[in-house]
């Protein structure tokens, strides 16, 4: 029994046309190109998204934060013990003093 030798997959695609194979070849070869740079792209946007994502959720913490503090600020009985103690402010008919 006498195996006989396959002939190498391009010449069995393409037989006895050279120009086809080597067109064959320079389009997968640019395919594969276009494949690789299209998954990392893909790689970086999902990077990117990641920190959009984290930047979006630091900055809703710090608008809850603010939100709080204008509450507080809102208050009046907050607001004039700020007024007093921070900045020193008196009511018309009050001695000032210094601590």
């Amino acid at each position: 029994m006498v195996k006989k030798k396959k002939a190498p997959f391009l010449k069995r695609l393409f037989p006895g046309s050279p120009v086809l194979r080597i067109i064959f070849v320079v389009v997968t070869l640019i395919t594969a190109i276009v494949v690789v740079q299209n998954a990392y792209h893909y790689i970086r946007i999902r990077q990117q998204e990641a920190q959009l994502f984290q930047e979006r959720d630091k900055l809703a913490q710090e608008k809850q934060e603010l939100e709080t503090k204008k509450e507080e600020l809102e208050d009046p009985a907050k607001l004039e013990k700020k007024a007093r103690d921070d900045l020193g402010l008196v009511k018309p008919g009050e001695v000032p003093y210094v601590r």
